[in-house]
């Protein structure tokens, strides 16, 4: 969050923000506002998307502040919140371009397509098995290495964006990173075995 800001002034708000004053949440807003739009721009790179998911963001933010369960942990929980949120809206992106994608592409003719479909088929088949067994690899990591893979690999955040996303030291989000990778590594390893076995 904002930078040198005092965890007990978060603790604070959130007290009064639980206990429905809309004036410490609007404190809250305007203290935080410039931070969130930076994390959720790292996701969405568009500023129509990044003021759609600010508002999921605080909305979220105001209907479960009671789940919060130590209050001077707000701005960790609240990244959480744009974490989970952005992540969210960034598939739904994804998805988005590739419905347009098919939609639009008419590079092949029938014939092309018959004598391929056999590969193709295959090809298919074998992406989603490996990616589906990556996915569980990444499952076995902590929540911090997978949020910090995440965000390296997926978003092409460098290790001090991811640090200063995740409130951690730029050494950490490394180490978070290089964990993952290796637990990844042997499961691409076990991977590769299956297939040439």
């Amino acid at each position: 969050m904002a930078k040198g800001m005092d965890y007990r002034y978060f603790e604070y708000l959130a007290g009064r923000i639980r206990a429905g004053d809309n004036d410490a949440f609007t404190e809250l807003y305007e203290q935080t506002y410039d931070t969130m739009y930076r994390y959720a721009y790292y996701f969405l790179q568009d500023p129509d998307q990044v003021l759609d998911a600010l508002q999921e963001i605080y909305i979220a933010i105001f209907k479960n502040i009671h789940t919060l369960k130590v209050d001077r942990l707000l701005p960790s929980w609240m990244r959480q919140i744009a974490y989970h949120i952005c992540c969210d809206m960034a598939e739904e992106q994804k998805r988005d371009r590739e419905r347009s994608v098919a939609l639009t592409t008419d590079e092949y003719d029938l014939q092309d397509h018959v004598v391929h479909t056999e590969a193709d088929a295959y090809r298919s088949v074998y992406d989603k098995d490996t990616q589906f067994r990556l996915h569980d690899a990444l499952r076995k990591c902590s929540s911090k290495e997978r949020q910090a893979f995440t965000l390296w690999y997926k978003f092409d955040l460098t290790p001090a964006e991811i640090a200063d996303f995740m409130d951690v030291s730029v050494a950490s989000a490394k180490r978070y990173i290089a964990s993952a990778r290796a637990t990844l590594s042997k499961e691409t390893a076990t991977i590769s075995a299956t297939v040439k076995s």
